[in-house]
């Protein structure tokens, strides 16, 4: 009989080795990024939001002192009667009286920045 010869297979061994590394790497990754997003507090992710205020232009009616601290101007012969926040927004309601809502002034509550206005 004889004898065949036994093909080298040193190459195919090392890939698979290395991918197989590569394999473990990757799902040592994901798996630290999954826990560091389940243990994440809000408290945190707002002191990094809140670390750089953004600056007010000057021509709105918004005017910011220091940041946490702002003015809001409110329309003439109006007063505020009602305050909402939506999302990122602060809504301010104006009116002459609590039963007729004239204006809705919209804000940014990270920047104090007025968005908008809604004339009803």
């Amino acid at each position: 009989m004889t004898e065949e010869e036994v093909p080298n297979t040193t190459f195919l061994k090392s890939v698979v080795i290395i991918l197989g590394i590569l394999i473990i790497g990757v799902a040592a990754a994901i798996g630290v990024i999954l826990y560091k997003r389940a243990t994440a507090t809000p408290q945190a992710e707002a002191a990094q939001a809140a670390e750089a205020p953004l600056a007010v232009s000057q021509t709105l009616s918004v005017v910011q002192r220091k940041f946490g601290d702002i003015d809001i101007k409110a329309p003439e012969g109006m007063s505020a009667i009602g305050v909402t926040i939506s999302d990122d927004r602060l809504l301010v309601i104006y009116g002459t009286d609590q039963a007729t809502p004239k204006v809705v002034v919209i804000l940014s509550q990270k920047s104090g920045e007025e968005i908008g206005r809604i004339r009803l």
